[in-house]
């Protein structure tokens, strides 16, 4: 093997680190500047980063690929990261307001995947979203934070009179 390849270890390696970077990166120029900014560090555009892993990843078997993203995605979803997606949160919001069927993609920890749901909310809160899953047909808590979008559908529903977010 030419000293100019990687091995394969070293292409999971990369991989792992320039998505760490990307997960870490500031989101914004405003957010670099507010956050990041250091006299001594340069900030590498999330387009070149993009570019990177794009790069690496065909050149990494797809199953390391995508082992490395799912536990990325473990990590970022896991129960003591919390990051609740403001405009996610308010859809919900609008939804229990509203009695309006929403339509959510929720994060599965074990298969490290995202579904699509559609859920009537009975009662919601920066920890937990609580209602009727139409996907298992029966009431379901959720956690919030799991929640990636919510997307308000034209279905109606009601709250029934004995619901109580306690039993759950």
């Amino acid at each position: 093997m030419s000293q100019r390849t990687f091995t394969p270890s070293e292409l999971e390696a990369l991989y792992q680190i320039v998505k760490e970077y990307q997960e870490n990166a500031p989101k914004s120029e405003e957010e670099y500047y507010n956050d990041y900014n250091d006299e001594y560090e340069e900030q590498i555009s999330r387009k070149i980063i993009s570019s990177i892993l794009k790069k690496v990843a065909q050149q990494l078997p797809a199953e390391a690929q995508e082992e490395i993203d799912r536990d990325f995605l473990r990590q970022k979803y896991h129960t003591y990261n919390n990051p609740i997606d403001e405009k996610t949160h308010r859809t919900l919001k609008s939804a229990f307001e509203q009695l309006q069927t929403v339509e959510i993609s929720y994060f599965n920890m074990d298969n490290a995947e995202f579904k699509k749901r559609k859920i009537d909310v009975y009662y919601t809160s920066a920890k937990y979203t609580i209602g009727y899953c139409h996907l298992k047909k029966e009431m379901r808590k959720f956690r919030t934070s799991r929640i990636a979008s919510a997307k308000l559908t034209d279905q109606t529903y009601s709250v029934p009179k004995n619901f109580n977010k306690n039993d759950y």
